[in-house]
Formats: structure tokens, sequence, C-alpha cells
């Protein structure tokens, strides 16, 4: 079983990647998710935690990826049952859906209902 430092290394080792492949700095990739470049030295050593605010901010603003985050199956053989991630066109018009004032959401919401009782 892995330990809570062996995560964490290979978290950075993989954020460390992904910086490389993007052609980044550490100072470069802490700029754009709002942290020092010092603190992402440690965090791809390794030798940090990584709040969930601040791994959202480097995977998402720094590096410009999607965060996706998955669990393994319990070790007692059990399963949830989850509903599987929605695909990306339809996550970008729920977001958009969602980033309207809300009297608009509420109409693009009735005509969206509406469409889907015509297609069932």
């Amino acid at each position: 079983m892995a330990s809570a430092k062996d995560g964490l290394r290979a978290l950075g080792q993989l954020i460390r990647q992904r910086r490389g492949a993007a052609g980044l700095t550490q100072d470069q990739l802490g700029k754009r998710a709002g942290i020092v470049g010092k603190y992402v030295s440690e965090i791809e050593r390794g030798t940090r935690d990584v709040p969930f605010s601040t791994l959202h901010a480097i995977v998402e603003d720094g590096l410009g990826h999607r965060l996706d985050i998955r669990f393994g199956t319990p070790s007692d053989g059990r399963t949830a049952k989850l509903a599987p991630p929605l695909p990306r066109s339809v996550e970008g018009i729920a977001r958009a859906i969602a980033a309207l004032p809300a009297e608009r959401r509420a109409a693009v919401l009735v005509l969206v209902r509406a469409l889907l009782r015509v297609a069932r």
C-alpha cells in the first residue's frame, strides 16, 4: 500500500512532467497558478502537502488542463455506483448555462427540458 509521501512524490513528478511538456519554468507556473515558484519546487519534490485549491490552480490555471480525480476500487471489493463522467461537450454546455444570470439560466433550462421531452 502506498504511503501519503509516495502519493505526494508521484503527484509532484506528474506536475513536473506536465510543466516541462508545457515549456514552463517553476516561476512561470507559479505565477499562472497564483503561488510562488519555490512552492512549485517543493510540490514537485513531494516535500509539501498540496491543498485541493492549490492543486486545482496548478492544473487548470497554471497548466491549462482539466483536473480529473478518480478513485480505485475499495480493498474490500465493494464497488460504488457512480454516474459516468459527462462528455466534455456536455460539460461545457452545462458550465455555460451555469454561468448565465439566474433569469436567463431559468429560461434556457425551460427550453432544454422541453427539448429533452421531445427527444424521448
